[in-house]
């Protein structure tokens, strides 16, 4: 059961009925019995491997806890530390190596099977879903535990329950225990502003996924499935449709679970700030997948960086070598480490890897080489914060994303090295003349319906851009007015989404993650 499907339109509406009719201090369980039924739909023996993975952080953080708050006196702070910080580890471990287990371990234990039997043998393997987004959250609870920035979870059940809340357990965002889990076990009155202001996020959501994303995603497995019937510029257009593919594709379903979360107050945090505005890597990476930028700094970046032998190995270089070589190897470290697992975190084929390399060569470089920049920038007499200058910084980095596309969406990094081939194989700029384009999976109409859908997102997002709220500002206009916008809304998913035989709607790019 996925957000796209007549069974969870049902389920939410019981849901959000049972939510609201039940007493404030038990709709926690309301969630709970919500998020197990929705969880469990995806088979029972997810469910199981979930609530083991509870279990073991509601274990570690209990125990760290207790470390701390010890009346024995002898057990002096840096004991009490040291104790905590090897009980961490060690339910880090096993939390994190259900994790890779769950990524990696079918092809481990089918190569193992292969070499002792001699013949090749598929393992089944369990993959729960939405295990890489439970995992980054429970490995942050119990870090947050031990750094005491949250308390730990005395209710094993509302552990769970933060674990698997059904609007955020598809794609995320990350959550953080110390500002969702209190929201889930406090219970929240009928609002019907939110209501109405959730409902407008949510089919804003499907009109993403289901008019936009769906529908250049036939472009792209057109074309990247059958790589060998096309050149050159058959292959610009699939790779910034593969790009809008995976932008509408993502932040569509975030729009759907914050959409639905708000329908019953909950605010989950937001996940993109519209990310092709970006004028620059790093700004791209602060505005896409906004909750793992976050998790990534906050437990992986920020601990490398403050490591007392990292900065010893640093003070070294500076009295050598200067203080600006120092601060580039402070920056290169922890960045280079954070990409190489960002690359893991998204797939642990060498296309992925390629790919968290790529951005953070790339992140890595123009930060070390910023003056350079300036100062070049200057020679050639460019005015730096002129508007075309702003215009082409945000067309590079577009750029740049696709280039990071390129790598990942054919599936192959073999595939990939023979687009590129092929994209040079060939200067045929006038299939963009010659209607050669409606031939690459839509047709005319459906090329421009999306087309059109485009421009409408992107009408809306510079709207939001100069800060303009959007639903506020609906919601001020005329009664009758407001409700023709609601009606076309709906009806421009139902007549303009792409769904039924041979498409799979009800998948997201992300779930695989």
């Amino acid at each position: 059961m996925t957000f796209i499907s007549l069974t969870f339109f049902a389920f939410l509406f019981i849901t959000i009925l049972l939510y609201f009719v039940t007493p404030l201090k038990f709709r926690w369980f309301i969630l709970l019995a919500s998020s197990i039924v929705f969880y469990a739909w995806s088979g029972f023996e997810n469910l199981l491997f979930v609530l083991i993975t509870a279990l073991i952080a509601y274990f570690f953080a209990q125990r760290i806890s207790r470390i701390y708050t010890n009346p024995n006196k002898r057990l002096d702070q840096k004991t009490r530390k040291l104790k905590a910080k090897s009980t961490l580890f060690v339910g880090l471990f096993l939390v994190i190596a259900a994790l890779i287990y769950a990524k990696v371990g079918e092809r481990v234990v089918s190569s193992l099977n292969s070499i002792l039997s001699g013949e090749h043998i598929d393992i089944d393997v369990i993959v729960p879903l939405g295990i890489s987004y439970y995992t980054f959250g429970i490995v942050g609870y119990m870090a947050d535990v031990y750094w005491k920035r949250t308390k730990e979870e005395r209710n094993l059940l509302k552990l769970l329950l933060y674990m698997i809340y059904f609007p955020q357990i598809l794609q995320g965002p990350i959550p953080r225990h110390n500002k969702l889990s209190p929201q889930l076990a406090q219970g929240h009155p009928f609002n019907y502003e939110k209501l109405c202001f959730g409902l407008q996020r949510a089919v804003w959501g499907y009109f993403k996924k289901m008019v936009i994303a769906d529908r250049f995603a036939i472009i792209v497995n057109q074309v990247f499935n059958n790589y060998e019937g096309y050149v050159g510029f058959q292959f610009i257009v699939a790779i910034l449709a593969s790009a809008i593919q995976l932008y509408t594709d993502f932040s569509g379903c975030i729009d759907i679970a914050l959409g639905i979360s708000e329908c019953m107050s909950i605010e989950l945090e937001e996940n993109f700030k519209r990310p092709f505005f970006s004028k620059s890597a790093a700004e791209f990476w602060r505005r896409w997948h906004i909750t793992l930028g976050a998790w990534f700094k906050d437990y992986i970046y920020m601990p490398i960086v403050v490591n007392p032998k990292l900065i010893q190995f640093c003070s070294k270089f500076r009295k050598k070598f200067g203080t600006r070589f120092a601060k580039n190897i402070m920056t290169v470290i922890p960045l280079a480490v954070v990409w190489i697992l960002t690359g893991l975190w998204h797939g642990t084929g060498i296309d992925y890897i390629l790919w968290g390399c790529y951005w953070g060569i790339i992140i890595i470089t123009s930060t070390i080489f910023e003056p350079e920049y300036k100062k070049l920038a200057s020679k050639m007499h460019i005015d730096i914060s002129s508007w075309w200058w702003q215009i082409w910084k945000m067309i590079r980095t577009f750029l740049i994303f696709c280039g990071g596309r390129l790598l990942t969406a054919p599936g192959d990094i073999k595939v990939t090295g023979e687009i590129i081939k092929r994209i040079f194989s060939e200067f045929n700029i006038w299939i963009f003349f010659d209607e050669s384009i409606y031939k690459l999976g839509l047709d005319r109409k459906d090329f421009w319906v999306g087309m059109a859908a485009i421009a409408l997102l992107w009408f809306i997002s510079i709207q939001q851009e100069k800060g303009v709220k959007i639903r506020e500002r609906i919601a001020s206009l005329p009664l009758v007015l407001r409700w023709i916008i609601y009606y076309g809304a709906v009806f421009s998913v139902i007549i303009f989404g792409i769904y039924g035989a041979g498409h799979h709607s009800s998948s997201f790019v992300y779930m695989q993650f």
